[in-house]
């Protein structure tokens, strides 16, 4: 049965120490493919079709084959599965994507937008720390604690746990509200609502990516601080940098203002 094999790899993986985030993300793709096909495929069309179900975009459906992989290579290594239909299947493209960040002016439109204090607590941590929304959930009054540098924030998330720095406005305006106590979803909404209330496009994923853009620090602290795993992920937000400087340039050259060119001469 394939809910036998799923729940068998759902305790594994919890076992090894993965993510509270990585889990429920295992368990609600897995779970609909258990319920489409009680018994386990083990031919990679069956696969493919349950991997064309989802309609939500390139990323999602490549993370529906990541997550049948990891199942399927659990079921060989530990459950003796023979014909192993994910060796058969070639991975769905998917777009690059850059990061899509606001601008100063919206982001500051936003923060000076009068929220609920919750909501502005959540808005301020992830412009200030880059953090993922879920990862605001896992925080509670625990998670800080002072050092002689200033305060930190201990935020567990998708590649486990990690040590934040927090400005004292913001740590003063978060430690009021936490924990929030509502489901990822609700607050999800609640934090696009927001947006929508000032004015800027957008959701809490573009405040993420706004920090990662804006950041003028080093590479090495960008991806320890917003918890990357693949370093080319951070190196992502240099080439949106590196695109953001050259359109400010072509727009703000101080040459337009002395040198009588066309713009297809600067």
């Amino acid at each position: 049965m394939t809910e036998q094999y799923v729940s068998a790899f759902l305790k594994t993986t919890e076992a090894k120490g993965r993510s509270k985030w990585t889990i429920t993300w295992y368990r609600s793709i897995l779970n609909i493919f258990a319920a489409m096909y009680p018994a386990l495929p083990r031919d990679p069309v069956q696969c493919e079709e349950f991997i064309l179900t989802c309609t939500a975009g390139d990323e999602r459906r490549h993370g529906y084959y990541r997550a049948l992989r990891a199942l399927y290579n659990y079921a060989e290594r530990r459950m003796g599965l023979k014909n192993n239909p994910m060796r058969q299947m070639d991975p769905p493209g998917r777009k690059k994507k850059l990061p899509r960040p606001l601008t100063p002016e919206q982001l500051n439109q936003l923060l000076v937008f009068p929220h609920p204090a919750r909501i502005q607590a959540v808005l301020l941590f992830i412009s200030d720390t880059g953090a993922r929304l879920s990862e605001f959930l896992s925080l509670d009054k625990d998670s800080f604690f002072e050092t002689e540098y200033g305060v930190i924030a201990s935020i567990t998330g998708k590649t486990g746990e990690r040590l934040v720095p927090v400005s004292r406005n913001v740590y003063n305006n978060v430690i009021k509200v936490v924990p929030l106590n509502i489901s990822s979803n609700r607050l999800s909404r609640i934090v696009s609502q927001a947006f929508r209330e000032a004015h800027v496009p957008g959701s809490a994923i573009n405040l993420r990516h706004t920090f990662g853009t804006l950041w003028e620090g080093s590479e090495e602290s960008l991806q320890s601080i917003m918890g990357h795993s693949d370093f080319q992920t951070t190196q992502r937000y240099r080439e949106l940098r590196t695109k953001l400087i050259c359109q400010q340039h072509a727009m703000y050259s101080p040459l337009r203002h002395v040198l009588p060119m066309s713009k297809n001469m600067l």
